[in-house]
């Protein structure tokens, strides 16, 4: 199973991670920022510090805490999977 095991860097719009087959890869995220755009509150995260809060989870997801609202008011997380970023993510 693809993990990611260490974010490495988190610069604004990109995050540097080294995944359990020993590969490092980059993800620009700003084109799922723009994509995801109709999820509110998806836009606070062109806030850089906001961008940097970045955490794993325990799923080896990338994630940003209570960022989404959905239209039932609820509060999600917005998170990248970790096969989304390796498939997506440039080699370093």
């Amino acid at each position: 199973m693809l993990r990611i095991e260490k974010i490495l860097s988190i610069e604004p719009y990109e995050i540097i991670s080294k995944f359990n087959n020993g590969k490092t890869k980059k993800l620009n995220i700003l084109p799922l920022i723009q994509n995801h755009k109709n999820f509110e509150g998806v836009d606070k995260l062109l806030d850089e510090k906001i961008f940097k809060t970045a955490k794993l989870g325990i799923f080896t997801e990338i994630y940003w805490k209570n960022i989404v609202r959905t239209g039932k008011n609820e509060i999600w997380n917005y998170d990248i999977s970790p096969e989304y970023f390796y498939e997506n993510g440039v080699e370093v």
